[in-house]
């Protein structure tokens, strides 16, 4: 009976500890919630008159048909909104692709794209995809890319010659798509851990002036690198403006490795032609 009691009491003692953390967690994001939405701005009254922003993660959303599809807008601290700044959006990869909409997740604040706006003082855009409604194929997904682009352009003062679009896994492929159908929206492209499949990519969109830079593992089990490395090979001298970049190792989501901070920085230095000395 002895025995049994103390069983019984470190069982309940551990459940409720269980239940506490549960309940910090809980707490976190919804104070982290309150914090993204609190942060979104309105569009000023007057045209060409951008409001001041508060620096971090605001959540906003679009509407796509009958969907309300949420996106993130990472201000870094330097926004001042007299001056244009540049937009680099980034798309998701499949695993965020569930039945619902992510944007509830604290860990969504960890992602690399957000420190990666901030060291390069730009804002960058964080749209969500759910299994339903992903990038890629669904062509009301990707043209709602376009509407967000378009909304944050009423909010922030968004360089529109200076707007980037590229994402990892199914975010690097759907920015193919972009390259064939709206290559004339954005300044350059970037994509990692993606795929660019030999007659599927328009490379004759993608120039010197309006550059492609992708990034790969070299041991990524999902996506071949020496396939990816031989049609560049293929195309390199044709299209000088598609910049293919590997990485030793990291698997398919390097970028979330300890080097990632620096493959994502060395790419985005490339691209936006910006170099920053991190501290």
């Amino acid at each position: 009976m002895k025995y049994k009691f103390s069983f019984l009491a470190v069982f309940f003692v551990l459940a409720s500890f269980s239940v506490m953390a549960q309940g910090g967690d809980d707490a976190k994001s919804k104070a982290w919630l309150t914090a993204i939405t609190s942060n979104a701005i309105t569009k000023a009254s007057v045209p060409g008159k951008y409001a001041k922003a508060p620096g971090g993660l605001a959540l906003y959303f679009s509407q796509a048909g009958d969907i309300r599809v949420p996106y993130l807008v990472n201000v870094p601290k330097s926004y001042d909104p007299a001056k244009t700044a540049v937009l680099v959006v980034f798309l998701h990869g499949a695993i965020l692709a569930r039945d619902s909409f992510q944007y509830k997740e604290l860990s969504i604040a960890e992602e690399p794209i957000f420190r990666a706006s901030e060291s390069f003082q730009v804002l960058a855009v964080f749209p969500f995809a759910r299994a339903d409604f992903a990038w890629g194929r669904n062509e009301a997904a990707n043209e709602n890319i376009i509407t967000i682009i378009n909304q944050v352009e009423q909010v922030y003062n968004v360089d529109k010659k200076k707007i980037y679009m590229g994402g990892i896994s199914m975010g690097g492929n759907a920015t193919y798509w972009f390259v064939n159908n709206k290559a004339d929206i954005f300044a350059g492209f970037y994509a990692f851990s993606s795929m660019p499949r030999d007659g599927s990519v328009q490379f004759s969109h993608i120039t010197e002036r309006k550059p492609l830079y992708t990034m790969n593992a070299k041991d990524d089990q999902t996506f071949s690198y020496k396939e990816i490395e031989s049609l560049h090979d293929k195309y390199m001298h044709q299209y000088p403006g598609w910049h293919f970049m590997g990485v030793e190792n990291g698997g398919h989501r390097f970028i979330y490795g300890s080097n990632g901070k620096t493959h994502m920085q060395s790419l985005l230095s490339d691209l936006l032609g910006i170099h920053v000395l991190e501290h």
